[in-house]
């Protein structure tokens, strides 16, 4: 047995050496508990660092907030970062599978938790994750637009909601607020709208009819099949996306809403061969397949140096389409409905143009041009 010599420490009598390992034995809940290093994994190899842990342990005990997990190392290992994001990410894809979630939150989940979560979490048990960590994560990250800031600050916090909603944290750290500067979209008048439409090559006329004028996302136009087109009654129902190759049954704000169908996209659907109710509506005649995103792009890549109308095919259709008729003055209830739109925020950002209230200030405001002569009366 090792004896405590003054000034010496731990010496065993007999072979005279010296402990280089100490553990703390432990009753607790009828369970007998030994620890042989303390929460952060470090070997307990000196008798002050035990004493140090045990008097630790002993407060935690005395404040009924005691809990062995935290420092048995089998338990530990189940409360690390990297084994806590693994299975958020693979509850995620579960929720892909059902089309829940979009395949793009998946891939940028992944990457943040490889560029940026686990160099900085890797190791510390979530349990004890501050706000001070989360405001020195944030400080330390490179830097980047508001925008991506904001995502992977929001991520991170979406997985510290779910470990509280499972009971494994007590409670989610705090987050700073980022400040987004107000997204103004491009867009482009009705008339650049029909000169674009008219460069387009009679081939790909109708796909791009219906992204123009029919203020859907490209992914949904080239995700629309026959049985969501009315054309007895102008209806067309846009329930389902492209996710990159992927196509996922239900549309970026999940609103499934009868539209009516633009006169101009109505005239190019009479003219297309209607095919099966599953059946893609809009078909590559080179493939026959459904359009590809990168072949929309390069069609329209060749349209915009031919017109001189240099716009994303996205802003040309979708945005152009809400904020020429937020300035014709449709009420902005009405354009969220037809967009689909969850939220009148989103639909607010179209209104920055409202010209047709801004022209007020100039017209109750005249300003009079004096003539030479009422000039120089001005003078004298």
């Amino acid at each position: 047995k090792f004896k405590n010599i003054p000034r010496l420490g731990f010496i065993c009598p007999d072979c005279k050496t010296i402990p280089k390992r100490f553990f703390i034995d432990l009753w607790y809940d009828k369970r007998r508990i030994r620890l042989f290093s303390d929460k952060t994994g470090q070997v307990l190899d000196s008798y002050q660092r035990a004493q140090t842990l045990l008097s630790h342990i002993n407060y935690e005990i005395k404040n009924h907030i005691f809990d062995p997990s935290k420092y048995i190392s089998s338990d530990i290992k189940n409360f690390l970062f990297e084994k806590q994001i693994e299975d958020f990410i693979k509850e995620k894809i579960t929720e892909e599978t059902k089309g829940n979630i979009s395949p793009s939150y998946i891939s940028s989940l992944i990457n943040y938790k490889n560029n940026y979560y686990l160099p900085f979490f890797k190791g510390k048990d979530v349990r004890d994750i501050t706000s001070k960590d989360i405001r020195d994560f944030y400080h330390q990250l490179p830097y980047r637009k508001e925008k991506t800031i904001k995502n992977i600050l929001d991520t991170l916090k979406h997985f510290f909601k779910n470990l509280y909603k499972y009971e494994i944290i007590e409670k989610i750290p705090l987050f700073p607020i980022i400040r987004v500067p107000q997204y103004i979209p491009s867009w482009t008048s009705t008339d650049n709208q029909l000169k674009l439409l008219e460069a387009i090559p009679d081939l790909h006329k109708p796909i791009f009819t219906f992204i123009l004028f029919q203020g859907v996302r490209p992914s949904e136009a080239r995700a629309l099949k026959w049985k969501d087109v009315d054309i007895a009654n102008k209806i067309v129902i846009i329930r389902r996306t492209f996710s990159g190759s992927k196509i996922v049954e239900r549309t970026k704000g999940r609103n499934v809403k009868p539209r009516l169908i633009h006169p101009l996209v109505f005239d190019e659907l009479k003219k297309l061969k209607r095919g099966l109710p599953e059946a893609f509506v809009f078909i590559n005649p080179n493939t026959q397949r459904p359009y590809s995103k990168t072949r929309l792009e390069d069609i329209f890549r060749i349209v915009r140096k031919k017109t001189g109308i240099d716009i994303n095919l996205y802003a040309a259709g979708r945005h152009s389409v809400a904020t020429n008729a937020a300035m014709a003055g449709v009420d902005a209830r009405i354009i969220r409905d037809y967009l689909g739109h969850a939220d009148i925020r989103t639909t607010e950002i179209y209104t920055h143009l409202d010209v047709i209230s801004q022209r007020q200030i100039f017209e109750k405001c005249t300003v009079t041009r004096l003539s030479p002569e009422e000039k120089s009366r001005k003078i004298l």
